[in-house]
């Protein structure tokens, strides 16, 4: 047995395992607890299994009991006395416990809990055998004095009662300074009162057609449980598979953008800030290429932090008891940089102030200088791998990541291509609208690179006007396409100066790997820039593919060698 936690989780567990035991034990010896008339070992076998698969069928959160297999006490009761249909219960509830956490662990679904699995079974059983002997003990007396109908309510509310009872005493015992949660405790027992009604109907039919045809309706509602309990477990597998897939989206995109890496370390804040202050809403902003500040947020029913800004309630919830209706406590912190005291982020939330602890305030205060470093570390080295004017990958990052391509195309046999770009007459706009404009022009290209760049795709600064999109397997053609919408998406920019607008055209020149064999990713550099030099040689303003021994494909199926390039002709000279 896993040890408890604590001395009170010892008690809590042991007192329902060891006095359920006692209580079924002195039942058992008490004569008319199991009076009744001979049963036949298969009908006791089949009230069992159908307690232990309608069992199954209960609320995941609240008390645990036997949901829809209350059914089969009544009848239980009928024919082998309380103290029989007290075991049956029991041992119903840890055969529907067992079969749950296999199932579980068959279908890859998480377990509704961590405790220890024999712990927890046994102190269920035993508060579900104390419940069932109360509500049998009360059958057995007021047997032939009552009703048969008041006969049952009264075990029914003798059950409720004690289910009630012992849950909340359990509660008290584990945790004495939380307030108790009735909800949670009456939500459950809704099905327990379907399944007495229902375990009515049984006892009614018993008595009037026999007891084979009872165990062939009972069979009958087990395998609607069961349905029930398998459409369920598809739902909640389906759910546990679209958030692993939500999860593996965000991390792509934190894995490949700068801004991801931001995100992972918002996520960390939040998670640190969660085991230090009890708090509802999550909003964190950091610095963003271009000195913008970006938000990410989180709220109570958030798997993973959010893009943007939270929009939290009016109020906190509302807490058990009566409590006054209060509105939110704002914790807001700054993350500054030292010595200058730069902002780089901010930290806000949302706390309830009849939960809030000052202590744990001073604690968040102590964590600030941590939380202030890794965002610190994280914008050092975005700016050491970043161009700090457009905002992408700088040469240096090229350089490795093109290496790292190239030897897994080689391995794989996958493909690889290259795109360069450069912006046609670039010293003309300088020269004739300055620095500024062109800077402002960069950015703009930039910028639609990244626009139309694919999520592993990556967008590099080459040099000057020059920039670099590498592509994972994808063919020469294909990267040639991608080329030319890059080069229509700039010739239909809308980029102004003053108020004027300045026409901006690119060129490009591809290469890809393996239509073209090169030993080093260097290399494919160079075919790339022989491609673009071609480009710019025909009047720029477009792109080629370069597909070897001086050839090259332009975008409508044309191949173009360089010997086809005329010289312009010359002006006439008049000599003297």
């Amino acid at each position: 047995m896993k040890r408890s936690r604590s001395l009170r989780d010892l008690w809590a567990s042991l007192l329902p395992i060891v006095g359920g035991a006692v209580a079924l034990a002195v039942a058992f010896e008490v004569p008319r607890l199991v009076a009744g008339p001979p049963v036949p070992a298969w009908l006791l076998v089949t009230l069992l299994l159908a307690g232990a698969a309608l069992a199954c069928h209960r609320p995941a959160v609240g008390i645990t009991t036997l949901g829809l297999g209350v059914m089969v006490l009544p009848v239980a009761f009928r024919l082998g006395g309380a103290a029989r249909g007290a075991a049956l219960a029991a041992g119903a509830l840890i055969v529907s416990d067992l079969c749950l956490r296999l199932i579980r662990s068959l279908a890859a679904l998480q377990p509704p809990e961590r405790r220890a699995l024999l712990p927890r079974v046994l102190e269920d059983a035993g508060r579900t055998a104390f419940a069932a002997l109360a509500a049998g003990a009360v059958w057995t007396w007021l047997l032939g004095r009552w009703s048969p109908v008041a006969v049952l309510a009264t075990a029914a509310a003798v059950w409720f009662l004690m289910e009630i009872g012992l849950d909340a005493a359990d509660h008290k015992i584990r945790r004495p300074e939380a307030p108790l949660r009735w909800r949670q405790m009456l939500t459950p027992l809704s099905l327990d009162l379907g399944g007495w009604i229902a375990g009515a109907g049984l006892l009614r039919v018993g008595d009037a057609a026999g007891w084979t045809l009872t165990a062939f309706l009972a069979l009958c509602f087990v395998a609607l449980a069961v349905e029930t309990i398998r459409h369920g477990l598809l739902r909640e597998k389906a759910q546990f598979r679209a958030r692993d897939l939500e999860r593996l989206r965000r991390a792509a995109q934190r894995i490949s953008t700068p801004a991801g890496e931001m995100a992972s370390i918002a996520e960390r804040i939040r998670v640190e800030c969660e085991k230090v202050i009890h708090f509802f809403w999550f909003h964190f902003e950091a610095l963003a290429p271009g000195s913008e500040f970006k938000s990410w947020w989180w709220g109570p029913e958030s798997e993973i932090l959010e893009d943007g800004v939270p929009e939290p309630d009016l109020y906190p919830p509302k807490l058990p008891g009566f409590h006054k209706r209060t509105s939110w406590q704002i914790v807001e912190r700054q993350l500054r940089s030292r010595p200058d005291g730069t902002i780089l982020g901010r930290i806000r939330l949302w706390c309830d102030p009849r939960r809030i602890d000052e202590r744990k305030i001073e604690l968040l205060d102590r964590l600030l200088p941590q939380m202030t470093l890794s965002v610190q570390r994280c914008l050092l080295d975005r700016e050491a791998r970043e161009d700090p004017l457009t905002g992408v990958a700088m040469r240096r990052v090229l350089e490795k990541r093109l290496h790292e391509v190239h030897t897994r195309a080689c391995e794989t046999g996958e493909s690889m291509a290259v795109i360069l770009c450069d912006l046609d007459h670039f010293k003309r706009i300088n020269d004739t609208w300055g620095h500024p404009a062109g800077d402002a022009a960069l950015v703009a290209v930039a910028g639609v690179l990244k626009q139309l760049r694919r999520g592993e795709d990556l967008c590099c600064r080459y040099g000057g006007e020059e920039f670099v999109l590498l592509m994972e397997g994808t063919h020469g053609e294909d990267a040639l396409a991608v080329a030319e919408r890059l080069r229509y998406s700039i010739e239909a920019l809308d980029f102004k100066v003053d108020e004027q607008r300045v026409p901006l055209t690119l060129s490009a020149g591809v290469a890809s790997f393996p239509d073209l064999y090169v030993k080093t990713a260097a290399e494919l550099i160079l075919f790339a820039d022989e491609a673009l030099y071609e480009a710019k040689r025909r009047g720029r303003n477009r792109c080629l593919l370069d597909i070897g021994q001086g050839r090259y494909l332009d975008v409508e199926g044309e191949v173009l060698t360089t010997e086809e390039v005329h010289p312009a002709a010359e002006v006439p000279r008049i000599f003297a």
